[in-house]
């Protein structure tokens, strides 16, 4: 029989609606229910007794690099472990998987490791409070996406042409231009552009541009109720001048 199995690799965790950055592993969550033993003069054969008690969402376990530059991912993650900031998370698995969990967690525990003849490593955990959600059906997914930059008001020329299946999109600006608006199109879904919620066919505010000469990736969020989330990377391209 041929196997249904999936890989792993490009599953992500999001946090507070964003993702954190070169992650190698992401464990969980590790829900366990409680027993509560029975046991009594009357129990057959002399064996314990026990029913079923109170379910723990369980936690999440990630390894990953340390990446200084991820203010929104990991540099946000431990801002809000530190101020004890309860947050949204899914575990987004690879896109031809379609499957996802959601929950709300707290992080508790933040490592970070130095050994002499490797790379700054980072380990964190997170704690989920309520009941996690495993969703196995896929969102629609985001239809459309134009967009308008600070020196140009014509419309961005996003390549290639829009498609629900299609992940990753680039485009060019103006050196002068420190910021691009867009325009995501996806009908009933929730969607969140670098953390922000944008209603569908309406235009987001100014998403900040690094400095000329570099890349900003912009990363959307997309998904319906109960099922689980698309997750879209348009990289803009800001030329040296």
């Amino acid at each position: 029989m041929t196997t249904a199995a999936k890989s792993t690799f490009g599953t992500k965790l999001i946090w507070n609606y964003r993702e954190l950055a070169e992650l190698i592993s992401i464990s969980g969550p590790t829900q366990k229910v409680d027993t509560i033993e029975v046991t009594s003069h009357d129990s057959a054969s002399a064996f314990k007794e026990f029913i079923a008690g109170m379910i723990g969402g369980g936690e999440i376990t990630v390894d990953g690099n340390f990446i200084t530059s991820d203010a929104a991912g990991q540099i946000a993650f431990n801002t809000d472990k530190q101020a004890r900031t309860k947050r949204t998370i899914w575990i987004v698995m690879p896109m031809a998987v379609g499957a996802a969990w959601t929950a709300e967690a707290i992080a508790t525990a933040l490592e970070m490791s130095y050994p002499h003849d490797g790379k700054i490593g980072l380990s964190a955990t997170l704690a989920i409070t309520g009941k996690p959600t495993l969703t196995v059906t896929q969102t629609t997914g985001m239809s459309g996406l134009t967009g308008i930059e600070e020196t140009d008001s014509t419309a961005l020329e996003i390549s290639p042409a829009i498609a629900v299946g299609t992940y990753a999109y680039t485009c060019t600006v103006d050196t002068a231009s420190s910021y691009v608006k867009l325009t995501p199109v996806a009908a009933s879904h929730t969607i969140y552009i670098q953390g922000t919620a944008v209603d569908t066919g309406v235009q987001s505010g100014e998403i900040a541009l690094g400095a000329a000469g570099t890349d900003t990736v912009i990363f959307i969020m997309a998904y319906e109720s109960a099922k689980a989330p698309r997750l879209y990377r348009l990289t803009v391209t800001r030329p040296s001048e």
